[in-house]
């Protein structure tokens, strides 16, 4: 059986790479040489395309009985949507689903995020580009063309990925080098965290005939609290859990709050709001850094996150995944190696 990772030099698609090649006839997919440096120094025999080319498609994915959509594009110049980067996502859909395997099956990496206000209280309900609106609207291109084409089609709602080469773990073990962190979110909360070694074990479960297609939700099973996210990495930090600070209900905290998850589109309109707005954020920042300072003065960090307010994940929960603790006890994962200067040149 051959699994091709599309987007396979992205940070969860290089993990999931590592974590896979055991498993099934691995082919990595990336854009290009640099991207295919890094894993062929590492073993792995890549391909070179463009996925959302049909040509580039068809060469690439003829022989693919599994396609695991990992890529996500982003317009170059703004780093965020825009139409070019909506419809480039949407080709790579189409296209991983038309050019694969006549009976292949097709694994799209979605998020929580369009779960919307259901999991994300900040979703921003103003302005365009919606993130969450353009995800649910990629997971029903991808159901449509799979029934099209008579393609099994999962769309997976994946929560905040943690994974031993994820930039979420390396923050977290940076944090714990304190002697002491405050993380300010209820202990007992969910947390939404997946770590990559279910989101391997939800790859394997989808392959089997007899999970039915659909939309998915997937985090760790079960599902972890805050606590033991922060416990499971800590060895020596003194950690102490204190409630997230309310949100009065006046105007002023309203507007605060929503400059928080809508930044690059508000700040431009700050300009025509009268100055007491202006101030009261200026003030709000001010006590924000000398919280700070005054932490780092005691050797301990306040920890506050905007994944620490997301409501816990609905479901449908892909059935049949293995405990993950027992999958990161008998994970194996390979330290990744940074290739030399002369292998690049």
């Amino acid at each position: 059986m051959k699994l091709a990772v599309v987007g396979a030099n992205g940070q969860v698609g290089t993990e999931l790479c590592f974590l896979l090649r055991d498993n099934t006839d691995l082919i990595p997919i990336v854009r290009n040489k640099l991207g295919k440096i890094f894993l062929e120094h590492n073993g792995f025999k890549c391909r070179i395309a463009d996925i959302s080319r049909e040509k580039d498609a068809e060469e690439n994915l003829h022989d693919i009985d599994v396609v695991v959509i990992t890529a996500y594009a982003l317009d170059p110049l703004s780093g965020s949507q825009s139409q070019i980067s909506k419809a480039i996502n949407e080709k790579i859909i189409k296209n991983s689903i038309r050019f694969s395997n006549e009976n292949s099956t097709i694994i799209y990496m979605s998020t929580i995020r369009a779960f919307a206000h259901k999991v994300d209280p900040t979703t921003s309900r103003f302005w365009p580009p919606r993130y969450d609106a353009e995800k649910q609207y990629l997971e029903r291109v991808m159901l449509s063309e799979c029934r099209k084409r008579r393609k099994r089609g999962f769309p997976l709602r994946i929560g905040h990925v943690y994974g031993e080469n994820q930039g979420s773990v390396k923050n977290i073990k940076k944090i714990l080098s304190n002697k002491k962190i405050i993380v300010e979110v209820f202990p007992e909360s969910k947390s939404n965290v997946v770590h990559t070694v279910t989101l391997k074990d939800a790859i394997l479960k989808c392959i089997q005939p007899e999970v039915k297609p659909r939309v998915y939700s997937v985090v760790n099973n079960p599902q972890w609290t805050w606590k033991e996210v922060f416990e499971y990495y800590n060895k020596k930090t003194q950690i102490e859990f204190k409630p997230p600070t309310p949100m009065s209900k006046n105007s002023n905290d309203f507007l605060w709050k929503m400059i928080k998850s809508n930044r690059k589109y508000i700040i431009p309109i700050l300009e025509h709001l009268p100055r007491r707005f202006d101030k009261d954020i200026l003030r709000k920042r001010s006590m924000k850094k000398m919280l700070l300072e005054i932490s780092m003065l005691k050797n301990e960090e306040i920890i506050s996150s905007g994944d620490f307010g997301y409501n816990p994940i609905p479901g449908p929960f892909l059935p049949g995944l293995t405990e993950t603790r027992e999958l990161l006890k008998n994970s194996s994962l390979e330290v990744f190696k940074i290739p030399s200067e002369d292998s690049i040149t």
